[in-house]
C-alpha cells in the first residue's frame, strides 16, 4: 500500500506512533505458550457467551436492522445471514456482550474480547487470514487496548466513560489494521480514526445500549482500519495531542507508556463465572462463602452491610431492579442472590421472570451498600442476624489465576453449559477442538463452519 503523510523524520516519536510501531512488531513476535493458551481461552469464552447472546432481544433487533439493508462476506453468529465486515463486527460484538458474561482486564478497565475479537473475526474471514494471524492480531489489539486503558485510567472510567466502547475501539483498530497489513503511518492514522469515533457512557448500564458499546467498538475498529488502508487520514498523534484522546477523555497527564513485551498482558485476563457485571462478583463470592461456612438462611439475617470500592457502586447501584438486565447491575440484588443460594452462573437467574423471586426481593431489602472500600481491593461484608450474631468476611475476586489448567477447566465447563443448549453437544465439542488448534488453521472458516453447518 502507498505511504501516508505522517511526522517528519526529525520530530520526536509520539505515543501514538510508538503504539503503531509496537503493534506491528507483533507480526514477527514469538508469543509465549501461556499467552497463546490464555488467548484461546478468551476466544472459547467469547463463543460461549456469543452463542446464547445472539438470541437476546438486543442482538436480534440489531441483526434484523442490519440485514434489512445490506449483505456481505462475513458470518453473523447464530444467524444464516452474512454482512459486511463492519456490520458483522457490530452484530457479533453486541451479541457477545448481551449477557454481560464475558472477560475483563483491569488495566483496560473494560471487556477486551467482546470489543476486539469480533473485529478480528470479520477481517480474518473476509481477507482469508490464517488462524495464527488472527490469534496474533487478537493479542496485539488486546494488549494495545490495555496500554491505552493505563494511559487514561482511572479518571476516564470515573468520568462516566465505558472503556469497552472507547478504549476497546482502539484495540479493535490495531487488531484489524494488523490483519490488513497497515504500515506504521497508516496505523497511526487508523488509531486516530478510531479515537474520534470512540463512545460509550456508563449511564447506559442496565440497558440494551451497554452491549451496543462493544459492537460499536468492534465496528469502529474495522471501519477505521479499512479507511486507513484506502488512504483516509486523521490527525496523527491522537493519543497525546492537545484535546486528543488522553486530554479530552481523562484527567491523566500525558506520559510515555511502557509497551508490553508481546504476550505478557493478555495473561492478566479475568474470566467471569457469574452472569452479571464483574463488579458484583466479589460480593457474590464473598457472601456465598459466608453462607456456606455459617449455614445462614435468609430469614435468619437482619441486615447486610457491604463496603465496596467506588467503582463497584458507580457501576452497580440499581437498588430496585425491575428487569433481568437491571439485575446484572445491582449489588443489592447480587448479595440477595448469593445469600439465597441462587445459581448466579445460570442465565435463568437473570431473566425478567426471576426478578420477582419473593425470597430474593425480601433479602434485598436488608442490604445496605457503602462505596467506601479501597479502590481495586477487597470488598468487606458484615451480616447481623436476628439472633444478634455478627459475621464479617472480606474477598477480592479480581486476582489473576496463574493456574491455567484449572482456569481452562472452569472455562470449558462454562462453555459447554452455554454452547450445548444452542448448537448441540457434537457441534460444541467440534468448535472447542478447532479453537484449541487455531494457530494451525489455514483460515478461520473452520471456526464458523462448526457452528453454521456449512460445508467447504
Amino acid at each position: 500500500m502507498s505511504a501516508m503523510p505522517g511526522t517528519d523524520a526529525g520530530q520526536a516519536i509520539g505515543i501514538t506512533r510508538q503504539m503503531a510501531r509496537a503493534a506491528l512488531a507483533y507480526s514477527d513476535a514469538v508469543l509465549p505458550p501461556q499467552a497463546l493458551t490464555v488467548a484461546k481461552q478468551c476466544i472459547l469464552d467469547w463463543f460461549a457467551v456469543t452463542l446464547p447472546g445472539s438470541r437476546e432481544h438486543c442482538a436480534v433487533l440489531l441483526a434484523e436492522e442490519l440485514e434489512a439493508y445490506g449483505a456481505g462476506p462475513c458470518s453473523v453468529i447464530g444467524r444464516t445471514s452474512r454482512l459486511s465486515p463492519r456490520d458483522a463486527a457490530l452484530a457479533n460484538g453486541t451479541a457477545s456482550h448481551a449477557l454481560d458474561y464475558d472477560d475483563v482486564n483491569r488495566t483496560m478497565a473494560g471487556h477486551p474480547s467482546v470489543a476486539i475479537f469480533p473485529a478480528v473475526l470479520a477481517i480474518a474471514e473476509s481477507e482469508k487470514r490464517t488462524g495464527r494471524e488472527a490469534l496474533v492480531a487478537f493479542v496485539a489489539g488486546y494488549e494495545m487496548a490495555s496500554v491505552v486503558g493505563g494511559l487514561v485510567g482511572p479518571s476516564h472510567y470515573a468520568r462516566g466513560y465505558h472503556a469497552t466502547g472507547t478504549v476497546g475501539a482502539i484495540g479493535a483498530t490495531v487488531a484489524a489494521g494488523l490483519l490488513l497489513g497497515l504500515d506504521e503511518t497508516a496505523m497511526d492514522h487508523a488509531i486516530g480514526l478510531a479515537a474520534t469515533q470512540s463512545a460509550g457512557l456508563k449511564a447506559m448500564f442496565g440497558s440494551m445500549a451497554k452491549p451496543l458499546h462493544a459492537g460499536k467498538a468492534a465496528a469502529n475498529g474495522v471501519l477505521a482500519a479499512r479507511l486507513a488502508m484506502r488512504g483516509f487520514t486523521g490527525q496523527p498523534g491522537v493519543l497525546e495531542a492537545d484535546q486528543g484522546f488522553i486530554g479530552a477523555l481523562s484527567d491523566e497527564p500525558v506520559r510515555v507508556p511502557a509497551m508490553p513485551v508481546p504476550g505478557t498482558e493478555i495473561t492478566s485476563t479475568l474470566f467471569k463465572y457469574h452472569a452479571a457485571c464483574y463488579f458484583t462478583h466479589s460480593t457474590i463470592d464473598c457472601l456465598t462463602a459466608l453462607r456456606v461456612r455459617t449455614g445462614l438462611t435468609p430469614d435468619a439475617i437482619a441486615t447486610v452491610e457491604l463496603h465496596v470500592g467506588p467503582a463497584h457502586l458507580q457501576a452497580c447501584q440499581i437498588g430496585d431492579p425491575r428487569s433481568g438486565l437491571e439485575a446484572k447491575f445491582s449489588l443489592t440484588h447480587a448479595a440477595a442472590l448469593a445469600l439465597c443460594g441462587r445459581d448466579t452462573a445460570a442465565l435463568e437467574t437473570f431473566t425478567d421472570a426471576a426478578i420477582d423471586d419473593p425470597q430474593v426481593a425480601a433479602t434485598r431489602e436488608r442490604v445496605i451498600v457503602h462505596g467506601d472500600a479501597a479502590a481495586g481491593g477487597a470488598i468487606f461484608a458484615r451480616i447481623r442476624t436476628v439472633a444478634g450474631e455478627c459475621h464479617d468476611v472480606a474477598h477480592d475476586t479480581g486476582i489473576v489465576n496463574t493456574d491455567l489448567v484449572a482456569q481452562g477447566a472452569r472455562i470449558d465447563a462454562k462453555y459447554l453449559s452455554l454452547a450445548v443448549p444452542v448448537v448441540g453437544a457434537a457441534a460444541a465439542l467440534r468448535l472447542k477442538a478447532v479453537i484449541a488448534q487455531l494457530e494451525d488453521l489455514p483460515t478461520v472458516d473452520a471456526l464458523l463452519r462448526e457452528i453454521s453447518g456449512e460445508d467447504g
